[in-house]
């Protein structure tokens, strides 16, 4: 930005300077020189002058527009407001914007979701709240939009006369004559002769509550009426009824507009005298103020924008103002606002918003020491910007806009980040100073500026960071700027805190599955291993059965042999039994075919073998023991579990109808005898 000043030259302006003049409202200086020669130096102190010497207000006329070109989405301003983090929020037309340094951000206005507001009469008048949600009250309607989504709400206010955000961020609800407050909870019961709520602030635990007679109502912390302070007489009264605009002065002071069919009146209310002061009244229209921590204020009008001091009373006024394409603007100017760098922003019905400071001279050098608040204007994924409320692979990474976003979740592939930061600083960007400490290299403060080697802040104040490659895990990034390098304010540090997750095959539940997993392979290893030698060992033990159980066939065919040849049988045993008669052969022939022939009556039995060899049950007994040494029930059973093995042996019958067969009364009776029998299960019998 230049600084506009009338300089009169002649005979040129370095070669041949012999005059200089320099004209303002307060200055007026005189530089005669006859020697050409004397030229450089009086080129020299022209600059030495400008540079060190205050800057008067007629300097500071020379403005920035910010219209249509530079994305604001209409130039027909209605209401400007600065935000706690410094961005300026600009109320068109047609919608709300949001500058933060570098570009707008807009959301259109739905006029479907105005909401009625019987009690309000005045124009367009602007509050956030303490959940960063814009208010906007205009004519009997007020709408609400969502900072951190950038989206209009439709809510519902039932029953309400009207609406006050104070300073504090707390919402007042107006029904009749009973203010409610949404936080404290507090109600305060209005004058009855007050006139009409129109304006409301707050000041320590106090509330100050403005009506239209002029009537000022403060309310203590329990909700209690401290006092009443009238501004002006009862003469007074109905000539300023129209509107009011309240805003607080860095002082004790509140300060107020107040409109009606007497014109305007400028007043200011001491809260610490509990007096009221009239300042400045016309007959002209001021439609908004603002104050400066100097004393100044700035009041809007149809022909431009007052400038007046409170506590000296005087005044500059200005009806002209240059633009940066060498036009002048005379009329249109709508709406003013003070920045915190003390740079004036006027919204105008046609030109969109023009910007001045009292820091912008051509050659003033003087240093800045201003606050600015490091604002963060975009994320980028894989150098894409994070588009607010966007899909990304089935799950969301912005929910807020960038400015709010203070915790992010990223997928292990979605590790190569940047965060672009900004301030408001229109003054002088390339001064801005950023601090910044990122826990992935160590948690080391890293101070930058445009002349910093990395290059990571540009001419334009814009801070760049790269976070490329990153690991999974938790980090936390946090920024502070200022424009004194010398001077960090931590109370302004702006903290991020994001996470990378692991991939799943690296998630602690990954990890515990593979345990799981490694067990049970462990675990079913060593089952196996076992089972498999369980059956080793009965597989062993059932060979060695069969193997006796061939000897003693062989052995027996071989004896049968032996008899029926009549030759005495040879034998390596030194005690053997004696040889049966054949009278006993006999007998075991016979006992032998009548169980095989009830093989499958399961209840073919002990009484029924005795009864069919015409013995008694005690005889067969005796004798049984005495040729076998078994006893009948004994012996049937082995003739019965003899075939079952022949039967398994063959493999054409299941266990259940081989256990039919053999006359047992279950498939478990007769697994459990055979068993016993032969050391094995049935069906470890018919594998082998």
């Amino acid at each position: 930005m230049q600084q506009s000043f009338r300089l009169a030259v002649s005979r040129g302006v370095l070669s041949h300077l012999t005059e200089v003049r320099i004209q303002d409202t307060t200055t007026r200086i005189s530089i005669n020189m006859r020697n050409q020669g004397n030229s450089f130096w009086a080129l020299l102190l022209l600059l030495l002058f400008l540079a060190a010497r205050p800057l008067s207000a007629e300097e500071m006329s020379s403005y920035y527009t910010l219209g249509r070109q530079q994305g604001l989405s209409s130039n027909c301003v209605y209401q400007m407001l600065q935000l706690r983090d410094g961005r300026m929020v600009v109320v068109t037309d047609v919608a709300v914007d949001i500058y933060d340094g570098r570009h707008f951000s807009s959301v259109a206005i739905d006029t479907t979701c105005w909401m009625p507001l019987p009690a309000y009469t005045g124009e367009t008048h602007l509050f956030v709240d303490s959940t960063d949600r814009l208010w906007m009250k205009q004519r009997q309607r007020i709408c609400s939009f969502d900072l951190r989504t950038m989206q209009q709400r439709a809510d519902t206010l039932q029953n309400v006369d009207d609406f006050f955000i104070d300073a504090r961020g707390e919402s007042w609800l107006l029904h009749g004559t009973e203010l409610h407050g949404n936080i404290s909870k507090r109600v305060l019961h209005l004058p009855a002769d007050a006139g009409a709520l129109q304006d409301l602030e707050a000041r320590g635990d106090s509330v100050y509550t403005f009506f239209s007679t002029g009537c000022l109502a403060v309310y203590q912390q329990d909700g209690q009426l401290s006092y009443l302070a009238n501004a002006y007489g009862d003469d007074m009264r109905d000539l300023y009824t129209f509107t009011s605009l309240v805003v607080r002065g860095f002082d004790d002071c509140f300060y107020q507009v107040r409109t009606g069919t007497g014109g305007s009146i400028l007043l200011s209310f001491d809260t610490r005298l509990r007096q009221w002061r009239q300042l400045l009244t016309s007959a002209k229209l001021m439609h908004t103020l603002t104050a400066t921590p100097t004393g100044w204020l700035y009041l809007t009008t149809p022909d431009g924008y007052l400038r007046l001091h409170a506590a000296t009373g005087e005044q500059e006024s200005f009806s002209e103002l240059h633009l940066p394409d060498g036009s002048t603007l005379s009329t249109g100017i709508n709406t003013v606002w003070l920045d915190r760098e003390g740079g004036i922003w006027l919204g105008t019905y046609n030109s969109g918003v023009l910007y001045t400071s009292p820091l912008s001279g051509l050659f003033d050098t003087r240093p800045i020491d201003i606050e600015v608040h490091p604002i963060l204007t975009t994320i980028f994924l894989h150098g894409q910007p994070l588009v607010v409320g966007k899909d990304y692979d089935g799950h969301t990474l912005l929910d807020v806009t960038p400015p709010y976003a203070d915790r992010l979740t990223f997928s292990h592939d979605e590790n190569s980040l940047a965060f672009l930061f900004s301030t408001m600083n229109y003054v002088r960007p390339r001064s801005t100073c950023y601090r910044y400490r990122f826990s992935g290299d160590g948690g080391q403060w890293h101070t930058l500026s445009a002349d910093s080697t990395e290059r990571l802040v540009d001419d334009e104040g814009v801070f760049y960071l790269p976070l490329v490659g990153l690991s999974p895990g938790e980090y936390t990034l946090e920024v502070m700027a200022t424009t004194n390098p010398h001077h960090w304010d931590s109370t302004h540090l702006r903290t991020i805190h994001f996470t990378i997750r692991h991939p799943w095959w690296q998630s602690p539940v990954a990890y515990l599955l593979y345990v799981l997993v490694v067990a049970a392979a462990v675990g079913g290893a060593f089952i196996i291993y076992r089972h498999r030698l369980q059956r080793k060992s009965r597989e062993d033990m059932l060979l060695l059965r069969i193997q006796n159980l061939v000897e003693q066939v062989n052995q027996y065919e071989h004896t049968s042999t032996m008899v029926v040849l009549g030759e005495p049988e040879t034998t390596s045993q030194t005690d053997t039994q004696p040889e049966p008669t054949q009278q006993e052969k006999d007998f075991m022939s016979r006992a032998t075919q009548l169980v095989e022939q009830h093989l499958a009556d399961p209840a073919y039995g002990v009484e029924q073998l005795a009864a069919d060899l015409y013995m008694e049950r005690t005889g067969l007994y005796k004798k049984l023991t005495a040729l076998m040494q078994q006893p009948p029930v004994a012996f049937i059973r082995s003739i019965r579990l003899h075939r079952a093995a022949d039967l398994l042996q063959n493999g054409d019958w299941t266990i259940a109808e081989i256990a039919e067969h053999t006359g047992f009364s279950s498939p478990s009776y007769f697994s459990k005898c055979f068993q016993k029998e032969f050391g094995c299960k049935p069906s470890e019998y018919s594998v082998k």
